[in-house]
C-alpha cells in the first residue's frame, strides 16, 4: 500500500529535497507551503500533491490537511530571523518566530495527529536544531523556539505513549540551504565548510520512516563531521 506523507515547508531547501526523495521512493507526497508559484513548480517537477496554507493560520492548516489520511508528517517549515541579541530583537521578529516555529508546529499537529491516532499508525518527524540546547549557536529568540520544539516533540511522544504513532526530532547542525541569509551578517557560513546538505537530511528522514514500526528514533543529532561541541566549533576543510 502506498504511504502518504505530508511535507511542510516544501518549497524550502530541505523541504524540496525531502519531497523529491520521497516521491522517488514511491511515497504519495502532499507538499504544504505558502508560496503558491514555487509549490506549483515543485508539483510539476516531482508529481507531488500540493496544499497552500500559512502555518500561522490554524483554520487554514486544518482545512488544508484534516482530510489527508497521512501515514507520516515531515515538518521542515520554519524561519531563522536576524542574528541579534535577545534584548535588541524587535517585537515583530519575536512575533514572527513564535508564530511560525512554535504556534505553526502546534497547528500542524492539531490537524494531523488525531487522524493518525484514529488509524492506529503514523510517524511525525520534526526538524529541530542544536541551537535549541546549546547557547551561542544561533540567534537567541530563534534558539528559544527550537528549545520549544524539543519540548513539543518530547511531550508529544509522551502524549502518544499508548498509541503506535512515532515521534522523531532531528536536531540539525549547519545545513547548506541559504536560510542563513536571514541572519543579515557578512560572514560566509558555507565557503570552506563541509556542511550537511539537504539531500543528506532527506536520506536520514527516509531512514526514520523505513525503521520497523516498533522502533522510534526519538532524537537524532545530525551534524557536519567538523562541527562539534554542540555546534559551537566548526573547522574549515
Amino acid at each position: 500500500m502506498t504511504q502518504t506523507v505530508i511535507v511542510t515547508g516544501a518549497t524550502g531547501g530541505i523541504g524540496q529535497s525531502v519531497t523529491e526523495a520521497l516521491v522517488e521512493r514511491g511515497f504519495k507526497v502532499v507538499a504544504l507551503a505558502t508560496r503558491k508559484p514555487a509549490l506549483e513548480a515543485l508539483a510539476r517537477r516531482t508529481g507531488c500533491g500540493m496544499a497552500v496554507a500559512d502555518m500561522t493560520d490554524p483554520d487554514a492548516v486544518m482545512r488544508a490537511l484534516v482530510a489527508v489520511k497521512a501515514d507520516a508528517v515531515v515538518h521542515t517549515a520554519g524561519i531563522l530571523g536576524p542574528q541579534e541579541p535577545i534584548y535588541l530583537t524587535s517585537p515583530e521578529t519575536v512575533t514572527s518566530l513564535l508564530s511560525v516555529n512554535v504556534a505553526g508546529t502546534v497547528n500542524l499537529l492539531r490537524a494531523t495527529v488525531p487522524g493518525m491516532v484514529e488509524r492506529g499508525r503514523g510517524t511525525v518527524v520534526m526538524l529541530g536544531s542544536v541551537c535549541g540546547s546549546v547557547a551561542g549557536t544561533g540567534p537567541g529568540v530563534y534558539s528559544a523556539t527550537k528549545a520549544a520544539l524539543q519540548s513539543i516533540a518530547a511531550n508529544l511522544r509522551y502524549d502518544l505513549r499508548d498509541t503506535a504513532v512515532r515521534v522523531s526530532e532531528i536536531r540539525l547542525g549547519r545545513v547548506k540551504t541559504g536560510i542563513h541569509e536571514q541572519l543579515g551578517i557578512d560572514a560566509d557560513l558555507y565557503d570552506g565548510y563541509d556542511c550537511v546538505l539537504p539531500q543528506d537530511v532527506a536520506q536520514t528522514i527516509l531512514h526514520v520512516l523505513d525503521s520497523p514500526p516498533a522502533v522510534d528514533l526519538s532524537i537524532i543529532e545530525m551534524m557536519p563531521t567538523r562541527q562539534v561541541v554542540g555546534g559551537t566549533y566548526f573547522s574549515k576543510s
